[in-house]
């Protein structure tokens, strides 16, 4: 049956694109949505808000990856001088480490994977 075929090859598809968006990337040990993170925060001071709507995320969600960055040491929160009930989001050195991976491998990861699911349709 050809439907069977193609429901097979759009299964595995979702699987990879799932696998890569919520696992960890194993050459960059953290996920996409925490690289998408992590690059607007090197790119402009922001608030887990703003992260949330830029991620298209729930504050929840950009609250569980900001946590999960903070706890490696990834990230950090500073209070803001003109408003002590807003925190900003920072890279750490370590952070600012990973970022430059980031982008050094990044775009390779990503070419292998749109490459990989060329090739299943």
């Amino acid at each position: 049956m050809p439907e069977q075929e193609q429901l097979q090859k759009l299964t595995q598809i979702y699987t990879l694109v799932t696998q890569c968006y919520n696992q960890p990337l194993p050459e960059l040990a953290i996920n996409l949505p925490q690289c998408q993170l992590m690059s607007y925060v090197a790119a402009e001071q922001m608030t887990v808000a703003q992260v949330a709507h830029k991620l298209n995320f729930s504050a929840t969600r950009t609250s569980n990856l900001v946590v999960d960055l903070c706890k490696r040491g990834y990230l950090k929160q500073q209070v803001a001088d003109h408003d002590r009930r807003r925190r900003y989001l920072g890279l750490t050195q370590l952070g600012t480490e990973k970022m430059a991976l980031i982008r050094q491998q990044l775009p390779t990861i990503l070419q292998n994977t749109l490459r990989t699911l060329q090739d299943k349709r």
